[in-house]
């Protein structure tokens, strides 16, 4: 019985499918097929009940995942003990909300290919809460997403906070000095989905100072916002790292008014389990890739 055997039999019963397996390992299903062959030759039972593309635990299989639960623990925990490092291997996917892919992400991919080039890296940007479902479904390994998100198989690790801003074309008209809330009138506010944080606490602020009138249009696009704000079409709710480059260059204004808007706070985000330490490390990568940029007036690293 070896770890390579316990590790494939472990990611098989909590992906689901060989498939998810094979992609994680970087392994073909013949070779998984024989380690989970080889484990229960070894162990005299059978673990898996085989049904089309998803397998079952049989009672003995679930018996056996307790088992293999503590063993990769306490393998995690010797290799860290000991300085081993926890090198990615196979298709690592890695989920981003909108704000985190339009600014540093990008950078941070071409970072990490290049200190881990055994490695595929995917990318899937979504909004948080797809986000959440995305990992604990194990459809994704890693998400850079608002938070803490609210689940007991999720770490949460803070990675960053960000301020936001109103903005809006030149071309809009909006006063130069501070814009009360009848000047806002009329224009709509374009901001994050309807299904976020961001979304609600603007709509419930607005709410609490009898500023029901003033239209906010949720976009599920952070990109799609700016370039409607850009042509005219309204005024943009949205982080300020996303507009700081188009402020600086006058194609955006940035507008005070009354509207209060609370800074967004991102974690890292990532399933606990024994087969977790490319998440960690992929996690200790980003904190420190995103550190080395150094806090700004729009991202603010969080320790």
């Amino acid at each position: 019985m070896t770890f390579d055997q316990i590790e494939t039999f472990y990611l098989i019963a909590t992906l689901g499918t060989y498939r998810k397996a094979t992609e994680r390992l970087n392994a073909t299903q013949p070779t998984l097929s024989a380690r989970v062959a080889a484990l229960e030759d070894r162990l005299g039972v059978k673990l898996f009940d085989r049904a089309g593309h998803r397998v079952a635990l049989t009672p003995e299989g679930r018996q056996f995942l307790v088992y293999a639960e503590k063993l990769l623990h306490t393998r995690a925990e010797a290799l860290r003990a000991l300085g081993g490092d926890d090198e990615v291997l196979g298709i690592f996917r890695i989920g981003a909300a909108d704000t985190m892919a339009i600014t540093w992400v990008p950078g941070f991919l071409a970072h990490i290919r290049e200190q881990q080039p055994r490695a595929t890296f995917e990318l899937n940007i979504a909004p948080t809460h797809q986000l959440r479902e995305d990992l604990l479904q194990r459809h994704i390994d890693i998400a850079f997403m608002v938070g803490p998100v609210s689940h007991a198989d999720i770490v949460n690790i803070p990675l960053c906070r960000c301020p936001m801003v109103l903005c809006a074309s030149p071309g809009l008209g909006l006063p130069k000095r501070k814009a009360g809330l009848a000047d806002l009138m009329g224009h709509d506010i374009f901001t994050f989905d309807r299904r976020t944080r961001p979304y609600h606490q603007l709509q419930q602020y607005l709410n609490t100072i009898d500023a029901a009138d003033i239209r906010v249009s949720p976009v599920n696009s952070l990109q799609a916002v700016v370039l409607m704000v850009e042509k005219g079409l309204g005024v943009g709710a949205v982080p300020l790292a996303v507009v700081e480059d188009k402020i600086a260059e006058g194609t955006l204004v940035e507008i005070k008014s009354d509207i209060a808007m609370p800074d967004i706070d991102f974690s890292i985000g990532y399933v606990a389990g024994p087969d977790a330490g490319a998440a960690s490390a992929v996690g200790a990568i980003a904190r420190d890739y995103l550190r080395s940029l150094g806090s700004t007036k729009s991202i603010e690293i969080l320790d």
